[in-house]
């Protein structure tokens, strides 16, 4: 009896019992956010939603385990907490996981084990689980063109010389899928300039792109008139996937409405007025440079300039002597100087025009190289005209009548160019003149010496 008593003495009191442990004394189920069986069907979780994993761990056996941890390689690390007390025998535990869902489908094996010291043996279990992530992307690009749409029209952001008349600039909207699911029903609009869905055609159909598949696009256009200026433009894009997804206690969540936005700048720039007149063709129109007291006549139709009082008018308008254009064949001078017309006083120091009579009171000029004639002197620099007297194409300062500035030149021109002035008008009236100027001083010495002597 002593000897059978001896060896139960010896057994140490803290050895596990080993009734019922076995492979199957370790059962392991999953939860993702409430639902159960995740691996045969996997929950839409919302990407970027929080993802809670409950992992249920019973020992059906009838020894403690120790060590006890759950391996699940879809759970980012660190995430995943389990107790660190020793799982009882017949007794069960839970470890939980937190962390953001991935778009896309997740599925794998988890792995739940425990030791058993006494023994030397490792219990484990498995389970399938999983989730699918549903993510959700719309994008909306414009863009801003002018002429009609798909022809290249003009530059973008910019009008075209030959649009910047109309006004008229088209607006292409572009959208796109950039989830995993379908987008349904999506609408675009734009609220900067007022464009209403039913403003913007999508292929045929007023502002709404009944289907859009992951990763496709789709554009609208949408034409409108605007004033010049600087405008805004700002798209608006709505649509849904129309996927209901899970939460992380396990309700039903509804599909969440997407929203883009894109925003562009466009100017349209003033329009060129053009003016045709009968005859002559048209021109371009600036009114900024057009003369006081009304619009010249286009070239070839003999125009003249109402209320200009000897104004020069533009190509093919008389001169202020009142000489028809059509008759003469006026010539064009540059800008800001006054038209040649017969009759017209020519500015001081200018030629006059060949064939034409010299003014009164000045002879004509001598031909170069003719015998007889007193060579000419440098030539006399015109006075600078008084400021405000002719202004461009007739605009600007009051008009001066010709002889006024032909007497302010005589004022202004000093002894040394009155002497010049001379000189040049003795050498024109010829050698007669001279003669008569020479005799007749010498009859009347004659003749106060014949009194004299008498």
């Amino acid at each position: 009896m002593v000897l059978l008593v001896l060896p139960c003495l010896a057994l140490p009191a803290t050895a596990a019992r080993a009734g019922g442990v076995g492979d199957e004394a370790l059962r392991l189920t999953v939860t993702v956010n409430g639902r159960g069986q995740t691996g045969l069907r996997p929950p839409a979780l919302r990407a970027g939603g929080p993802v809670v994993k409950r992992y249920r761990i019973v020992n059906r056996g009838e020894a403690h385990l120790y060590g006890v941890k759950v391996v699940d390689p879809q759970v980012p690390s660190g995430s995943l907490r389990c107790p660190t007390e020793p799982l009882a025998a017949l007794g069960e535990l839970e470890c939980v996981a937190r962390f953001r869902a991935a778009p896309g489908a997740h599925r794998g094996t988890v792995r739940a084990e425990g030791a058993v010291p006494s023994l030397g043996r490792r219990l484990t279990a498995t389970a399938r689980t999983g989730y699918t992530g549903v993510a959700a992307g719309l994008t909306l690009t414009e863009r801003v063109t002018f002429g009609a749409p798909g022809r290249g029209g003009g530059a973008p952001g910019r009008a075209a010389p030959a649009a910047a008349g109309r006004g008229a600039a088209t607006l292409t909207y572009t959208v796109t899928n950039r989830g995993n699911r379908p987008l349904h029903a999506v609408r675009v609009e734009d609220t900067a300039l007022g464009l209403r869905a039913g403003a913007v055609d999508c292929a045929g159909r007023p502002g709404t792109v009944p289907l859009l598949a992951p990763g496709a696009s789709a554009r609208c256009t949408a034409t409108v008139r605007r004033a010049p200026g600087t405008h805004r433009s700002t798209g608006l894009a709505s649509g849904s996937d129309r996927v209901t997804t899970y939460g992380p206690g396990g309700g039903r969540v509804g599909a969440p409405t997407l929203v883009a936005r894109s925003s562009a700048v466009f100017t349209v720039t003033p329009p060129v007025v053009p003016v045709g007149a009968g005859g002559g063709g048209g021109g371009v129109r600036n009114p900024a440079l057009e003369p006081v007291g009304g619009r010249g006549g286009a070239a070839g139709d003999g125009g003249t300039v109402d209320g200009g009082g000897g104004v020069p008018g533009a190509a093919g308008a008389a001169g202020a002597a009142g000489v028809a254009a059509g008759a003469a064949g006026a010539a064009v001078l540059p800008e800001g100087v006054a038209g040649s017309g017969a009759g017209a006083d020519p500015l001081p120091g200018a030629a006059p025009p060949p064939g034409a009579a010299p003014p009164p009171g000045a002879a004509a000029a001598p031909a170069a190289g003719v015998p007889g004639l007193m060579p000419q002197g440098p030539p006399l620099d015109p006075p600078d005209p008084p400021r405000g007297d002719v202004g461009v194409g007739g605009v600007g300062g009051a008009v001066t009548p010709p002889s006024a500035r032909r007497a302010a030149a005589l004022d202004s021109e000093g002894f040394l160019g009155r002497v010049r002035r001379r000189g040049r008008e003795a050498s024109e009236l010829g050698v007669a003149t001279t003669l008569l100027l020479l005799l007749i001083p010498a009859a009347v010495a004659a003749a106060l010496l014949g009194n004299r002597r008498s």
